[in-house]
């Protein structure tokens, strides 16, 4: 980390140095391009001074799946966790187990692992809950890291077009070329306050609905792991997770609350008799 904190300083100061030296005297694609590496490349070496190169690869990883079909994915999990009951009413856990390798990475397969290792209830419960809270974090922190380069972007804008003044007005010759020269430099803030406003900040926006949608879909599959470990009936493990996905997306969610109370019935019931 230290390593690479040092390399993104070092690559900082070169931009901000060729950001003194380069001589742009008109709009163009040069100009253009010097405004993208102060306010771009600026922000995303700012960013690696204060976050692990791992974190801003899952970002990535992340934002990529965002522009996924998530419906579409609610009624995979459904569908596949309806099928699961019917293999294991009809059958032992053995038949379950052999579903495993089908199944793609993630919660719906770690819950169907817990019941085919034979973990108690209790256990199954508490594990996905840390597995779906983990989750969970790794979107907090894509989405504050999304949060935090849109913060930067205008202030390296702003900066870019400081620079620039400070060279035009150290050179300038002829104050009638003051104009010509102050389009370029206000490029830096137009490619700062763009980036922020018509990338970062929706990417980040984008992310924190793409959160909401998994917490929805990982509280969906807790309760369907949880009534398939009680073998319950396909049928109405189906009207359940159907009833309970179309009851939440009515409510109107603070984004601010606490995200992700993986609570069962079982549970709230066994708490409210002592």
């Amino acid at each position: 980390m230290i390593g690479q904190a040092l390399c993104a300083l070092l690559i900082l100061a070169a931009i901000f140095l060729v950001e003194f030296t380069l001589k742009v005297t008109e709009m163009g694609w040069a100009s253009n391009l010097n405004a993208l590496m102060i306010v771009l490349g600026g922000t995303f070496f700012a960013t690696l001074i204060a976050y692990p190169r791992e974190k801003l690869v899952l970002t990535a990883r992340l934002l990529k799946g965002a522009f996924s079909g998530r419906e579409e994915e609610r009624g995979e999990s459904i569908q596949t966790l309806v099928n699961l009951a019917r293999i294991y009413r009809n059958g032992d856990i053995r038949n379950l187990e052999k579903q495993i390798p089908r199944l793609p990475q993630g919660l719906l397969k770690v819950g169907v692992e817990l019941i085919a290792y034979r973990y108690s209830r209790d256990e199954i419960e508490q594990m996905l809950r840390r597995e779906a809270l983990a989750t969970l974090n790794q979107y907090a922190t894509a989405h504050k890291i999304l949060h935090n380069m849109a913060r930067l972007a205008p202030a390296l804008g702003l900066a870019g077009t400081i620079v620039s003044l400070i060279r035009i007005f150290g050179h300038i010759q002829d104050p009638q070329n003051l104009i010509g020269y102050m389009a370029v430099a206000l490029l830096c803030t137009f490619y700062g306050v763009i980036l922020a406003n018509l990338c970062f900040m929706p990417l980040s926006n984008k992310l924190r609905e793409t959160m909401d949608q998994d917490e929805l879909r990982m509280d969906m599959i807790q309760e369907g792991i949880l009534d398939l470990y009680d073998h319950q009936h396909p049928k109405a493990i189906q009207y359940k997770l159907e009833t309970m996905t179309r009851a939440i997306e009515s409510e109107n969610r603070d984004p601010a609350r606490p995200k992700l109370v993986l609570m069962s019935a079982y549970e709230k019931a066994r708490g409210a008799n002592g």
